[in-house]
């Protein structure tokens, strides 16, 4: 069960290196840019200044959250869904998209549901939206939804002729996927330009974000753009595990 709330728009192309690959915006190619995260405010953390980027320069762009992120906070009520339904909202809104879909399964539970009835359900906006460029959630993250989230999209967009899929993505979330381990990123892309709207983004997410010097405070936040940044000698960057590049 899910709900959908409109669409919007961005483009990018790389230049490759023997050790990372970095993305710029110099000969501009339209994207259909589908991100695909476990809960809401998992857009933003993950890679929220690189829809901004796809957004600004024109790609379109959707993105889908499968898992209600309320569970663990006690009785989810419909007024508490309907607020963080409009977190999410408004924080695509600020990142450059309308184009969000909405499923609402049970927080922290998803390793619950049969695998092929998440994967069946990607696949419909897969279907829908006809992506060629796909970000999710890396598979040794710590919170078991963002794992299924990972296998799951990775059925879904498995590599089959006439698939419009040439770019698949993992990107990292403050806390889950540092605690969880084995995040190589090979993929930088350059947010110096976009960053502002990721922080003005998590700002919606107000319940989300926690005091210095916590990962998921603005100050951590931050400090994983400038580190990431520094590994690739710029400003600042979201880091990536490219599982998929189609030239």
């Amino acid at each position: 069960m899910y709900q959908k709330y409109t669409a919007a728009a961005a483009t990018a192309s790389a230049i490759t290196s023997n050790a990372f690959t970095f993305c710029s915006m110099a000969a501009p190619v339209m994207n259909r840019v589908l991100c695909i995260v476990a809960h809401p405010d998992d857009e933003t953390l993950g890679c929220g200044a690189t829809i901004a980027k796809h957004a600004r320069a024109g790609d379109a762009v959707s993105i889908v959250t499968l898992a209600d992120g309320l569970a663990p906070r006690g009785a989810v009520t419909s007024e508490a869904i309907k607020a963080r339904h409009g977190m999410l909202r408004r924080a695509c809104k600020i990142l450059g998209t309308e184009d969000v879909w909405i499923h609402q399964y049970a927080d922290n539970q998803m390793d619950t549901l049969a695998l092929l009835q998440v994967a069946q359900h990607i696949e419909t906006h897969i279907a829908r939206f006809k992506p060629t460029v796909v970000y999710t959630h890396w598979k040794g993250d710590l919170n078991v939804d963002h794992r299924v989230t990972h296998d799951a999209v990775n059925i879904a967009c498995r590599p089959q002729p006439g698939c419009a899929i040439r770019r698949l993505f993992y990107f990292e979330v403050p806390c889950s996927t540092s605690w969880g381990g084995g995040f190589k990123p090979n993929y930088y892309v350059d947010v110096a330009d976009t960053f502002t709207a990721k922080l003005e983004a998590m700002a919606c997410y107000e319940t989300e974000l926690r005091g210095d010097p916590h990962p998921r405070s603005y100050g951590g936040i931050q400090q994983l753009s400038w580190w990431r940044g520094s590994q690739v000698g710029i400003a600042a960057a979201e880091a990536f595990m490219a599982a998929r590049i189609v030239a």
